[in-house]
């Protein structure tokens, strides 16, 4: 066991552990917690622990408006309960040969890294001795859909999980963290589905894979606008044009989901298992010249990341908005047998309390061969965010992908031939069902994007 006295924990050591237990079994149901725990450890990293406030957690991990009230809405001492609860769970599990335990004492949101107690001493603080916090909570412990509900009645474009919104900033300085780590290929075993799928992407020693990040905001200001802005409009800046407008100060504001925050966390350490590195890119931060070469993942549809428009006229499969009810729908170019011409959201999808339905959806998962010397390209998207999310999992969760590459025919040790792959989900309060592969295409040999 290791006393006091060892030697403080590095941040990177501090990060390659927030990494292993965000993918643990306990937290694999809660994208939020791990936002939550991925957020405040970035701040205490950077010696930015005095930043750690509720209502700083309430707006930049947890999707609040900025200037919402904490004694009226108490998501984040609900969360903060929910993670203390996750975090012991997990230290006495899956994570029981870990010899440094994370802690986030009452009272406060800085984690502290510390040598694992003596056993029996993971116990959780009583009532008594926190009851300023205790009091706080509800009588009832909220589940996990309650808890992560607006109050917000949104219009159907409007993401579900767009109210978890994370400031970029965090989600790209957690990702450089991590690669900075350099985790060594020698402590990655590499299931055979990752190997088949991403091994092709590093081919070399210190090949790069960009990330592209939803502009999450940018997705907000079309809905509450009622408009909808291509890639030209949005290299070209027009919807700031409208300045005077009530909902100027939407656009404005930097920021992804913890959907993307979470997709891009794995990837740096996959990245880095194969000895290579991510490097994450906002969408309004992207130009031209980035996608010349290298390789590259998009995460999200065209609505929240316009570059995807940029391979949409080659797809089979791709985003398009139902000409009654505006509620976004899947395109099918060239159905087969008895697949449908489109795949959308049915009319129960209304304008209010969308997050407390049961309903259908569908994302697409696309590989593509970039033309001449240019790299390969992943899609991943959904008609709304736990869409998007489920699709995030579908390319980094072995078992998953496994289910993915199985559903295309694909022949495990061979390298992952370029596809396009549908699937529905059934988005239920606070998560999705598992994800099913209704339709698919293998792209012929001598096709190519981006000549």
């Amino acid at each position: 066991m290791l006393g006091d006295t060892s030697p403080p924990t590095s941040p990177s050591q501090k990060l390659e552990l927030v990494q292993r237990v965000i993918k643990s079994e306990t937290f694999s149901s809660s994208r939020a917690l791990r936002a939550f725990l991925v957020y405040i450890t970035d701040h205490e990293i950077k010696g930015e622990a005095d930043k750690l406030k509720e209502q700083a957690i309430g707006a930049e991990a947890l999707g609040r408006k900025p200037n919402y009230d904490p004694t009226d809405d108490n998501i984040v001492r609900v969360r903060a309960h929910e993670l203390r609860s996750r975090l012991e769970r997990f230290f006495e599990t899956e994570g029981q040969a870990e010899p440094i335990v994370i802690t986030i004492p009452k009272g406060g949101y800085v984690p502290e890294f510390l040598p694992r107690p003596a056993p029996g001493s993971l116990g959780r603080p009583t009532a008594e001795e926190h009851p300023s916090e205790e009091t706080a909570l509800p009588q009832t412990a909220l589940p996990e859909a309650s808890a992560s509900r607006t109050r917000t009645a949104w219009r159907p474009w409007l993401p579900i999980a767009a109210v978890f919104l994370v400031v970029i900033a965090g989600t790209a300085a957690i990702t450089r963290y991590i690669v900075k780590s350099q985790l060594s290929s020698s402590s990655v075993k590499t299931p055979v589905p990752i190997r088949d799928f991403w091994g092709q992407f590093f081919d070399k020693p210190g090949e790069e894979l960009k990330v592209v990040y939803a502009d999450t905001s940018f997705a907000l200001w079309q809905d509450l606008n009622g408009k909808t802005l291509d890639l030209g409009d949005y290299l070209n800046r027009k919807y700031y044009d409208a300045q005077g407008n009530r909902v100027f100060n939407v656009v404005m504001r930097r920021v992804t989901t913890p959907a993307d925050m979470a997709l891009s966390v794995h990837l740096a350490a996959l990245a880095a298992g194969f000895g290579g590195q991510e490097l994450p890119e906002f969408a309004r931060d992207a130009d031209a010249q980035f996608f010349h070469d290298d390789n590259i993942v998009l995460i999200g549809s065209h609505r929240s990341n316009p570059w995807v428009a940029i391979y949409e006229p080659s797809l089979n499969f791709f985003l398009d908005q139902d000409p009654k009810s505006g509620a976004p729908e899947y395109r099918n170019r060239s159905p087969r047998g008895q697949e449908p011409a489109t795949f959308g959201i049915p009319a129960m999808y209304d304008t209010q309390k969308t997050e407390e339905k049961t309903y259908p959806s569908y994302g697409v998962v696309a590989l593509l061969k970039g033309c001449g010397n240019r790299g390969l390209t992943v899609l991943a998207e959904g008609l709304n965010t736990q869409g998007t999310q489920a699709a995030g999992d579908l390319i980094e969760d072995p078992e998953r992908l496994d289910m993915l590459l199985r559903s295309i025919g694909h022949t495990p040790g061979t390298r992952v031939v370029p596809f396009e792959a549908l699937f529905q989900i059934t988005s239920v309060p606070g998560g999705y069902d598992t994800p099913r592969i209704i339709a698919y295409r293998l792209r012929p040999p001598e096709a190519c994007v981006g000549g």
